[in-house]
């Protein structure tokens, strides 16, 4: 077996676990930074972040995210941006009462 295949065999497990804790945090920390941007009133700068989050992550966000993005073109009175993120992930949203309800709310 050559010394690049036992390299990468042993350094594998590692470079997995950094990029699936660098996601988690990234996941964990976007969470809590748009609650607070949604919290202070600061909706655009929500939007922004969610847009940011949404180019670093193609699958669809967590429903915790879609929600505050919800809230925050609902404040700002974005019913076509609204609209344009209920069209992205309305199938993640069926049946979540509290996507649902934001959706109302918009």
């Amino acid at each position: 077996m050559s010394n690049k295949s036992v390299y990468h065999r042993l350094t594998w497990p590692m470079n997995y676990l950094k990029h699936s804790a660098t996601v988690a945090s990234d996941f964990y920390l976007t969470n809590h930074q748009m609650k607070q941007l949604n919290d202070k009133k600061q909706f655009k700068e929500a939007l922004e972040l969610f847009d940011e989050y949404k180019k670093t992550n193609p699958e669809a966000p967590s429903d915790f995210i879609f929600n505050q993005a919800l809230k925050a073109c609902t404040q700002i009175g974005d019913l076509q941006r609204g609209l344009y993120i209920h069209r992205l992930f309305s199938s993640q949203i069926r049946n979540n009462l509290y996507i649902l309800a934001s959706l109302i709310h918009l």
